[in-house]
């Protein structure tokens, strides 16, 4: 890795932090997951044993002698940095633990960056998600390379029903002493990482200045370290790029001058060779507080008498008081106007992709009617989507809903099926819908099934899947439109769940029965 070769002096020793399990029965020792770090000189080192470590190595109090494996945490250094280089690039060779060969379940490891240079993690003292979450919490910010078990084979053998129940072990071990529960992260277990926090600097402190206009740096290098830097200063308006400028650096501490006020920026740091070695995450800085404040005004009470008597409740009312106090008024900029008129725009495109339409409803006859007309076409449009196969799904569903939506469906081999509640249609209002059914299906056209919900309904939001698409409406078919609702897309995300859901209803004698057995009952 050349981009490590070339600041591999600036490290003195390496350490590696390792969770392990060693099969009962062999006693053979299998790496599950590890983080070697670079230490430069001035460093503290990321040590966790404490007196109850052995060694150098703990074992997992959820550990039993009659599970297959036991798991340990093991942490030990490494003089010279070239040999934990080596270890990372290749570690399936030389890898001794305890004085034993350290096994592997997995067979092949894929390495990100597929290049010399790492991973730029920024101050990640308070990160709680990626890569940052898992390797030592450095203000100076971290170079990160990993090593990705590539067929996730330590995930997937650990999640086997016979050895599940181990996953506390390793998720005790995790948590207490790295402080973080791996199997909440499982797509870096089997992984190895290796890490070099910032050689350069222990951190960078930056502030606005209005007079002159710019920014206020602070460089906290590390010892024998001189200043030789460039910054790289991005500044977005909105969508828009408002700056991009290298300004070399020759003080720890000065001032960069900037054309404008900036509003997000983004700060990056290069050294003499022009290598990327510090990311200042995009920030904004503060042009106002907020302060939300509650007083008490009174205690409500409240007498509620049933049949076991009367009983009062105590209620605390407060008055909510908002304060702010700006550090510098500023008008509104003509981005604003810009980034306005997209999210109109953005909105009428969602609205003709049908992803999202709000009907606002009227109290007007003829505006709640030309909103009616304009609803059911949409709902058309929706059931027209499939290709394969629709759910109509609305408890109140009837033979005018099926006469006006589903029979308008073009294409001959959709198989369409309607779910409604027997809570809430007739009998006498089944069968003239089951007659109407019937006339369809003696038709050589696709064919309509309907079933009914038993007891009270578990349907409430109404729902049209077209194939994998599920769109809900927030009002039964013979409503839509005439009051304020939507017709929304359901995220990719979360509509599988729903197709199951509707599927099992609809497949399961416990939840449903035919509209002819009940009009049979």
């Amino acid at each position: 890795m050349e981009f490590l070769k070339n600041i591999q002096n600036l490290y003195i020793k390496a350490k590696r932090t390792a969770l392990l399990a060693q099969e009962n029965q062999s006693k053979k020792w299998f790496h599950l997951f590890s983080v070697i770090e670079a230490l430069p000189e001035d460093i503290q080192d990321y040590s966790i044993p404490d007196d109850t470590w052995h060694n150098n190595i703990i074992r997992s109090e959820f550990s039993e002698k009659k599970d297959l494996y036991s798991f340990y945490l093991m942490v030990n250094e490494f003089d010279d940095i070239n040999d934990a280089v080596l270890l990372f690039d290749n570690p399936f060779k030389n890898n001794i633990i305890d004085g034993q060969e350290n096994y592997f379940f997995n067979t092949e490891f894929i390495t990100e960056p597929g290049s010399d240079y790492p991973y730029i993690i920024p101050n990640n003292i308070h990160k709680s998600e990626g890569i940052a979450s898992i390797i030592p919490k450095r203000q100076s910010g971290c170079f990160v390379w990993s090593k990705i078990d590539k067929n996730r084979s330590v995930e997937i053998m650990f999640k086997r029903p016979d050895v599940s129940k181990e996953m506390k072990a390793i998720s005790s071990l995790t948590d207490r002493w790295l402080g973080f529960d791996i199997w909440t992260k499982p797509e870096h277990i089997g992984n190895i990482y290796l890490v070099a926090p910032n050689p350069y600097f222990r951190s960078m402190d930056i502030s606005l200045s209005t007079s002159p206009m710019g920014i206020f740096y602070q460089l906290n290098l590390r010892h024998k370290i001189k200043n030789n830097f460039y910054f790289r200063i991005i500044d977005k308006h909105g969508k828009y790029l408002a700056l991009d400028k290298y300004y070399k650096i020759k003080d720890r501490v000065g001032l960069v001058e900037l054309p404008h006020e900036p509003h997000v920026l983004e700060v990056k740091i290069y050294n003499s060779n022009e290598d990327l070695i510090g990311i200042i995450e995009p920030s904004t800085f503060i042009k106002s507080f907020h302060f939300d404040m509650q007083i008490k005004q009174a205690d409500f009470k409240v007498k509620y008498q049933d049949k076991d008597g009367t009983k009062e409740f105590l209620y605390e009312k407060f008055s909510g008081e908002k304060t702010k106090l700006p550090i510098k008024e500023n008008d509104i900029k003509p981005e604003y106007y810009f980034t306005n008129a997209e999210k109109t725009r953005e909105y009428q495109k969602n609205e003709e992709k049908r992803d999202f339409v709000f009907f606002k409803g009227s109290k007007d006859g003829l505006e709640k009617s030309r909103q009616r007309s304009e609803a059911a076409i949409i709902v058309k449009e929706l059931i027209n989507k499939a290709k394969n196969r629709c759910f109509i799904c609305d408890p109140y569903f009837c033979v005018s809903d099926l006469i006006e939506f589903a029979f308008q469906i073009r294409q001959s081999n959709v198989d369409l099926k309607i779910l409604n509640a027997k809570e809430f249609i007739k009998k006498d209002e089944a069968k003239l819908l089951n007659d109407a059914i019937i006339e369809y299906n003696s038709k050589p056209f696709q064919k309509i099934e309907c079933r009914m919900l038993k007891g009270d309904s578990i349907l409430h939001d109404r729902f049209i899947i077209a194939d994998r698409n599920v769109w809900y409406i927030g009002t039964s078919f013979n409503q839509i439109g005439q009051r304020a609702t939507c017709i929304a897309k359901v995220p990719l995300s979360d509509d599988i769940q729903i197709i199951k859901e509707v599927e099992k209803w609809f497949n399961n004698e416990e939840y449903t029965q035919s509209i002819k057995d009940y009009i049979n009952e």
